[in-house]
């Protein structure tokens, strides 16, 4: 079975340091380096404040009233949103490779 592009959107904890730890390989979430690599090369959109959360969700094509509280919750918990595009066969990897503490998987991304 091929390869399928999927986008998803992903909140990333302290955005900076965190992207700077999983590239370097000084924090281990038991996925490869390369992994995040490709994650954080692939960025399509993102939000790190309030201000820029509306467009953020038109961007992504969502409705506001389905998602704009929880993704506040995310900005004011000093996380960064980030939509990516990923290759991947495995329906469920990247829901798994964003279940720990610095990066939390938080949906597919809607067309």
């Amino acid at each position: 079975m091929a390869k399928k592009q999927t986008k998803y959107i992903i909140a990333v904890k302290d955005y900076e340091n965190t992207v700077k730890q999983l590239i370097s390989g000084e924090i281990s979430t038991g996925r490869e380096v390369d992994v995040y690599k490709t994650l954080f090369d692939n960025i399509l959109f993102s939000c790190s404040n309030m201000s820029e959360l509306k467009r953020y969700i038109k961007k992504n094509k969502y409705s506001k009233k389905d998602c704009e509280h929880y993704w506040e919750s995310l900005l004011t918990n000093d996380s960064t949103l980030i939509t990516v595009a990923y290759d991947t066969d495995d329906e469920n990897f990247i829901e798994n490779t964003c279940d720990n503490k610095y990066l939390t998987y938080v949906s597919n991304w809607i067309k």
